[in-house]
């Protein structure tokens, strides 16, 4: 079952719990950290949202935050995304070369000062979190400039570990087969508990996205992780912020 919230988006191992297994969209075609990003990569994801009034000072200090964190050492890519539908609603992608250079930006004025900045306009704590590669995928340049972006948020009870495993890595091998397919790569928490995870990827258009949303691939990962769900299943549309 697709989230009410995705469909708003029409034009207008471990021993823990898997609380977050996410399905998180991202990619600019033919990202340059795709190509550089080796095994001891880290991926940082970030969710945040701001006052429905304070949109664009927002993207100011989003913006600011990605130059100053693209010009440090380790790091291979940092995209923003803006959630189609609720657009004061934001997430940050980030590839660091790996744990040092992650932690180095977790440190560094760039990262303290926007979340200094943002607190008197969040509407929520900052959520950031780290996490290494399971499965990533060759990424594809984009034709057009009408890419779309998604996040879906699984929470697996412990049992299912095993077999959402082998779920997301099913759906994404045969994503990456699918028109319009851009990028799908799966992530999985550094810190426990270690079945957090962020698939993330990218269609060149809406109808690509809708394609793959209705696909028997897609129908079989939706009914396969269904009954190991602990939560309601929710994925989420963007667009790149550049």
């Amino acid at each position: 079952m697709i989230s009410t919230r995705a469909h708003s988006l029409m034009p207008g191992p471990s021993t823990g719990c898997l609380t977050g297994l996410a399905l998180l969209l991202t990619i600019a075609g033919g990202s340059p950290a795709q190509a550089q990003a080796g095994g001891e990569a880290i991926y940082g994801v970030t969710s945040l949202d701001v006052a429905p009034g304070a949109v664009a000072q927002g993207i100011g200090l989003l913006k600011q935050y990605r130059d100053a964190a693209r010009r440090q050492a380790g790091n291979l890519a940092v995209d923003l995304l803006q959630e189609i539908g609720s657009p004061n609603r934001f997430l940050i992608y980030e590839t660091w070369a790996d744990q040092s250079a992650y932690g180095a930006n977790e440190q560094a004025a760039q990262t303290a000062e926007l979340r200094d900045k943002l607190k008197p306009v969040a509407g929520a704590p900052i959520d950031r979190r780290d996490y290494h590669v399971i499965s990533i995928g060759p990424a594809r340049a984009a034709s057009t400039g009408d890419i779309v972006y998604m996040q879906a948020h699984l929470d697996v009870f412990p049992p299912g570990l095993t077999p959402a495993l082998a779920a997301v890595k099913q759906v994404a091998e045969a994503a990456r087969k699918g028109d319009g397919n851009l990028r799908y790569d799966i992530v999985q928490s550094v810190k426990p508990p270690l079945s957090h995870m962020t698939l993330f990827a990218a269609w060149q258009s809406r109808k690509a996205f809708d394609d793959y949303e209705m696909s028997a691939y897609g129908r079989r990962f939706r009914e396969a992780v269904g009954p190991l769900l602990g939560s309601p299943f929710d994925d989420r549309l963007y667009v790149r912020i550049d």
